[in-house]
């Protein structure tokens, strides 16, 4: 009989230009709640060094239901990685790791390969999109030209021209059903009114 591991990818970001995952990604993707794995990283016996490499302490910000809450996190190498996981034994963690490591794999190679080609833009002239937390750049990239960056508001009234409803979750959370009857309604007209006959 084959068992079933994951379909799920495990959750590889690039940061720094380099491919990390966090404490939270490992926790979801192993089954195991994030407490015990950040008592793991905070118990591993490996070199200051090391763990200056490839272990930054983060704070994330998670949802639970409606509401926000920062709490503390790992972001990881593909070192760090392997070294937390070690530890994590069976049939099931071991093909996991399998899958993590692949998954490791593939994003390096992908950043090899984004590396090595030239920008896709004329002249080399491209713009850089900046990503911002808490009003600090945390990373910026080129805009690829099949890109189309705009702000909320913008890209808020463009789906509203469309007929749509763009509302954030904290607006949404505080709304009563005759409030969200009425924003279906102001919506439908605004729509009606772009149409073109």
């Amino acid at each position: 009989m084959i068992e079933s591991i994951s379909c799920v990818i495990p959750e590889i970001t690039v940061h720094n230009n380099r491919p990390v995952t966090t404490s939270i990604a490992v926790a979801n993707f192993f089954g195991k709640e994030h407490k015990n794995v950040l008592q793991k990283i905070r118990s591993l016996e490996c070199s200051p060094a090391f763990t200056t490499a490839n272990f930054s302490a983060v704070v994330v910000t998670v949802t639970a239901g409606f509401n926000d809450r920062e709490i503390e996190a790992y972001e990881m190498t593909k070192n760090g990685f392997i070294f937390l996981v070690m530890g994590f034994t069976g049939k099931k963690a071991a093909a996991f790791k399998e899958t993590y490591i692949a998954e490791f794999d593939r994003m390096e190679i992908e950043l090899a390969k984004r590396q090595s080609q030239p920008p896709t833009q004329p002249n080399g002239d491209y713009s850089i999109l900046t990503y911002f937390e808490n009003h600090i750049p945390v990373c910026s990239r080129p805009i690829m030209p099949d890109e189309i960056v705009m702000s909320f508001d913008s890209f808020s009234d463009m789906a509203k021209r469309k007929g749509l409803v763009v509302i954030s979750f904290q607006m949404l959370a505080n709304m009563t059903t005759t409030g969200i009857a009425g924003l279906i309604e102001d919506t439908r007209q605004a729509y009606l009114k772009a149409l073109p006959f």
